[in-house]
């Protein structure tokens, strides 16, 4: 009987290697890209409060530059917000550059798109509606030398209100914030000798609510405007044979407490502005910039706002000279919420803001070629 030995045994067949490796066949398997896998390193805690970092400083920034595309900006906060679009997008430039080197993705298309979308309607801020520059003869009767100016409670200079009105040859002034007080140092300083003409509403000791028209020009059709919370009154003006109504605008500031009221009187604005088919200039504190969805609904396609006109670019009217409470640092104005806004049919020759002593508000003096 032959014996055969397990040594002389043909080795046994091994399988062939399914399509991931052996591993698929029960037989061996190759760990090393897994462990190599394990092995690589993370973000490391830097790394991610960087990530952390960018992502808190974007979100305001952010914010603001949503705000600017909503709609409907009578809610809180975007109505707050919006005023500062302009400064958002010089923002995002620098953060758009380190979410870029930092490989974050997300937050680097989002910001491209505010600074490429932002980029583009701040600059048109820039770019004047008329290519050729306008000439307007001051003593031409076709035009108008306009200006306006809030008196922070009747706390302005009057004496440099009446002599600048006398140095620009301003025609018709439009005060906002005009107290008792104020209107009698209005008078003392010269008033009624350079503008005779007066039409004022809401004048109360220690109100806001005061506002009033003065104007060389005699005023007809006069309404004292004290449906809204502060006056807004208007009268009719003989501008070289053409009826122009002057608008003294002055809606609640858009604060959350008052943001419905600050809506619903740009809203009423727009509606009694629309209705009325004389040529109209309104000047005035408007509470609102040019970013705002509700300022623009006022201007709409029949008027136009003398800043965008010009291409004056980032002015700014407010909150000029205000005093931090806690830092104590004097703040320089940031926005522009005073106003000359125009019919289309006007032209701009010029507009310019001017720091008035006492008051938180810029003066804005325009001329306006009326015909």
């Amino acid at each position: 009987m032959t014996h055969h030995s397990d040594a002389y045994a043909p080795p046994p067949a091994f399988p062939e290697p399914g399509p991931h490796g052996y591993g698929d066949l029960g037989g061996p398997t190759d760990h090393g890209e897994a462990h190599r896998r394990d092995l690589r390193p993370g973000p490391s805690a830097w790394q991610r409060f960087v990530a952390w970092f960018l992502w808190i400083c974007a979100a305001p920034v952010l914010a603001v530059l949503g705000s600017r595309a909503m709609p409907d900006d009578g809610i809180t906060p975007v109505a707050q917000l919006v005023p500062f679009f302009p400064y958002a997008v010089l923002a995002a430039v620098p953060l758009l550059v380190l979410a870029v080197t930092g490989r974050r993705y997300l937050l680097s298309l989002l910001l491209l798109v505010g600074v490429t979308v932002g980029g583009y309607v701040v600059t048109s801020a820039f770019l004047p509606a008329e290519r050729q520059a306008i000439t307007a003869d001051p003593f031409d009767e076709g035009t108008l030398r306009v200006m306006t100016v809030n008196t922070l409670y009747g706390s302005a200079d009057p004496e440099w209100i009446v002599r600048t009105v006398r140095a620009e040859g301003v025609e018709v002034l439009a005060v906002q914030e005009l107290t008792p007080e104020f209107e009698q140092a209005l008078g003392a300083a010269g008033m009624g000798e350079v503008l005779p003409n007066r039409l004022t509403g809401k004048v109360e000791a220690g109100s806001a609510a005061g506002s009033g028209l003065y104007s060389v020009l005699t005023l007809t059709e006069q309404e004292k405007g004290e449906s809204s919370t502060f006056a807004m009154p208007s009268a009719v003006v003989d501008v070289g044979g053409v009826d122009v109504r002057i608008r003294n605008v002055h809606p609640v500031p858009p604060m959350p407490g008052n943001i419905a009221t600050w809506k619903q009187e740009l809203r009423q604005l727009r509606q009694v502005t629309r209705s009325d088919t004389t040529a109209q200039i309104m000047i005035g504190d408007f509470n609102a910039t040019y970013d705002h969805a509700s300022f623009r609904d006022v201007l709409g396609d029949r008027f136009h706002d003398a800043w965008r006109d010009k291409g004056a670019g980032l002015e700014r009217t407010w909150p000029e000279g205000k005093t931090l409470p806690v830092l104590g640092t004097r703040v320089p104005a940031l926005i522009a919420v005073d106003h000359v806004v125009v019919d289309a049919s006007m032209r701009v020759a010029d507009v310019h803001s001017r720091i008035v002593p006492g008051s938180d508000h810029r003066a804005v003096l325009s001329t306006i070629v009326v015909r």
